[in-house]
């Protein structure tokens, strides 16, 4: 029960934030690419789903219902925020992603210090770094080009999991 009260308050502060902050008016403008930042995750389940690299622990909530939670939520939030709010300014960008990157691996640390968030298969928290700064410009690269953006998505996919060898066929 203290998992889910956790992720209820996170993301009912995701929530009131994107709407204090996000360009909640024009949300369909950064539609498309909340779709694309929740069907990563959807991707990444179904990929991974007998060799996983990490997890959230719910403990009143069925797994597929806790990441559905999530991604209309939290990252649904995130992509509001984070694109509404997008400097201009190339060196801006830059320290706003860095910004983006320092939120979300704080919140991994706080979920994986409280045993919220669990890692395997040799992920750990300087992957999550990596992941994280490819994610953000990802979701700039889709907002302005969607095809581009895919591409690179399953460019990466196939690297990640040459990395963590996940068979692309059955034997």
């Amino acid at each position: 029960m203290r998992y889910t009260l956790i992720r209820i308050t996170m993301a009912s502060l995701w929530i009131t934030s994107a709407c204090k902050w996000g360009d909640l008016k024009n949300w369909r403008r950064y539609y498309p690419t909340m779709l694309f930042f929740g069907m990563g995750n959807l991707v990444y389940h179904l990929v991974f789903c007998d060799k996983p690299l990490w997890k959230f622990q719910p403990d009143i909530i069925v797994p597929a219902i806790n990441e559905l939670f999530i991604i209309f939520t939290i990252f649904f939030a995130t992509t509001l925020l984070f694109l509404s709010n997008l400097p201009k300014k190339l060196s801006h960008k830059v320290a706003y992603i860095a910004l983006w990157v320092a939120i979300y691996i704080s919140i991994e640390l706080f979920t994986t210090s409280i045993g919220m968030q669990k890692n395997y298969n040799g992920w750990n928290i300087w992957w999550s770094v990596l992941h994280n700064v490819v994610v953000f410009p990802s979701l700039i690269i889709h907002h302005k080009n969607p095809i581009l953006a895919w591409i690179i998505a399953f460019i990466l996919l196939g690297f990640i999991m040459k990395i963590f060898n996940i068979p692309f066929l059955q034997k």
